[in-house]
Order: structure tokens, then sequence, then C-alpha cells
């Protein structure tokens, strides 16, 4: 199973801005578009405010319009170099644009400007592990951390890149660090309830609970749960969170293709466990083991006609698929 990765978060766009020129007590719309035409017309009155355009460039990343957003937020820089946000925006608009070098020089600038800019070390810190370039990503986390060693998102990022490199112990030392600090920090009670029910450790249903219960949308920490009731063949639990999952993603086909297997060896209903791998193939028609689980459902049924076809359907995904190999066996050519 894999774990979420960082992504850069983008600042919110302030509901007001300070007039330009005198006695200007116009008010920002807070609608993104509307707001945007808002600062174009202001840009038009004051063409030289760098404020203007920087408030344009977040207003664009929100938008998404990416390469405008790089345009305005580069007026900004030229118009008034030494603003450290404006340095800082623009990382992060050249790295949703895919320029990582560029996003570093960015960050670069901001550290000229101010060494001690924690953001700026954090932000160096996620483009290297974006590029898995480990050991400058720990470089640069610990560089923040000497400016700030109670700041939990440094020790989560930490926990993350040691995770990614492998180390589980130097992961989970971190994450635990990131909840001493901050007791509803949601995603670092994800990963270290991952790490520990992969070890069937008791102690990973309770972190991925408490994440749960901080976020109830986690699908990733209910799904583990939900998988952790199956492999341990306590199904009512199983299922109640594989319910939960759909009710946030009705789509998500892990969930409907286990709640199929469920039916399928443990409950013994052929009919539901048809209906849940016909819902997993609607949404992934290439998917193997919908094919030749519902096939084997037909198969128990007394259905050969069908079962041969879902065996058929398998094996022209993959011919040499063992399940499907053997069902077709079973069944006759």
């Amino acid at each position: 199973m894999k774990c979420k990765i960082l992504t850069i978060i983008v600042l919110l766009v302030s509901a007001t801005l300070f007039g330009c020129g005198g006695g200007n007590d116009d008010k920002a719309p807070t609608e993104p578009k509307e707001l945007l035409a808002f600062l174009e017309a202001k840009i038009k009155q004051n063409p030289k405010d760098a404020e203007l355009y920087y408030e344009r460039g977040r207003v664009l990343l929100q938008l998404d319009e990416i390469t405008d957003a790089i345009n305005s937020l580069t007026q900004a820089i030229a118009l008034k170099s030494g603003e450290e946000k404006y340095h800082l925006l623009l990382a992060d608009a050249h790295l949703r644009n895919g320029q990582v070098k560029e996003s570093y020089a960015d960050l670069q600038e901001v550290l000229t400007i101010n060494p001690k800019n924690i953001d700026a070390y954090m932000k160096r810190g996620e483009i290297a592990l974006f590029s898995r370039d480990y050991d400058r990503s720990i470089e640069s986390i610990d560089k923040a951390l000497e400016l700030d060693d109670l700041n939990p998102k440094a020790y989560f990022m930490r926990g993350y890149v040691f995770l990614e490199k492998g180390d589980t112990t130097e992961a989970i030392r971190n994450l635990r660090k990131t909840i001493d600090l901050d007791n509803e920090y949601s995603s670092a009670y994800e990963l270290l309830g991952l790490l520990f029910i992969n070890r069937n450790d008791p102690l990973g249903v309770e972190y991925l609970n408490t994440a749960t219960t901080l976020d109830p949308n986690n699908i990733t920490a209910l799904y583990a749960l939900a998988l952790h009731y199956q492999d341990n063949a306590d199904i009512d639990k199983a299922e109640n969170y594989y319910n939960r999952v759909l009710a946030i993603n009705s789509h998500h086909v892990d969930a409907l293709h286990n709640l199929g297997y469920i039916e399928l060896t443990f409950k013994e209903d052929n009919d539901k466990a048809i209906d849940y791998f016909t819902q997993v193939l609607a949404i992934d028609p290439n998917n193997i083991q919908a094919h030749t689980n519902r096939a084997l459902a037909y198969e128990q049924k007394g259905d050969k006609a069908k079962a041969r076809e879902g065996y058929r359907q398998a094996l022209d995904l993959s011919p040499t698929y063992t399940p499907a190999v053997e069902g077709i066996k079973r069944v006759g050519k």
C-alpha cells in the first residue's frame, strides 16, 4: 500500500487587499475569478505596485493557471526583488509546473535574502524528496530544525524520508516526535498506523483509529483498517470499514472487490459476490482478479458457460494467470 506523497501547499488568497492610492477603501471580492478581475483593474491603476502582481499570482495559482502565475510573480520580483514571499511563492509555482531546478533556485534566492527562512528550507526538503534525493532532503529539513526544533511538520517530513529510505526505526522515531508536538497531526498517525498494522501490531489499529477520528474522510486509514480486519477474519468490522470507504468514494475498486471476495469466500453468497465484481469491472474493465473471481462465483453457482467466459476474459489479459488457468481447466475450454 502506497503512502500518500507530500504536496506543496499554496497559500490561501487574502479576502481583502490594501487600497492603492489615497483613501481607496475598495474591498476585494473573495471568489477567485472575481478577485482576479479586481486585481487586474487595480494593476491598470497602479502598474508599479509589486504587491498587486504578487496577489494576482496567488489567485492564478488557486485557479491552476500556473504559467500566468509564474509571469505575474516574475513581474512582482522585477519591481521589488527583495521580498522573500515573492520568491517563495514563485518556487511553489515552478514546482507545480515541473520546473524543479527553477524552484530550487527560487528558494536559494529566498535564503540569500534571509538565511533563517524556515519555509525555504522546508520547501527545499520537499523538492529533494520529490526528486528522491533523500540525503539532501534530510540536510534541508535539519537546517529548518536548527532554527525551530519544535516544528512538527519537519519531523513528519523527516519520518517520511526515512520511510522512503526503508529505515522504519528512524521513521517511527520521527513520526512519534511529530505527534508529541502536535497530537492532532492526522498524517503522522496514518503513517504510524500503516507501519504497525503491517506488523500485525495492535498499535497500528490505535494509530489508524486516531487518524480517522481526526479526519473521518481518510480513505487510506479506513481501507487499511478494513483490510486488517479481513485478514484477521473479523468480517463484520471489515465490511463496516469498506462501506465507510465507499460512502466517501463509491468507485473505490479495491473496497468493492474485497466486499465481493468476502461474499464469495466467507459468506458463500455467489449472487452478491457477482454483483460486487460486476461493479468493479464497470469501473475497471481490465481488473483480472474481478474477472477471475466473478467466474469462480458463476462456477460455484453451476453456470459453467458464464464461468468459462469469465476465465477466458481473464486469460485474454494474462494468458499465464494461474487462478484463471486452473479455472478454465475445471470448467472446460
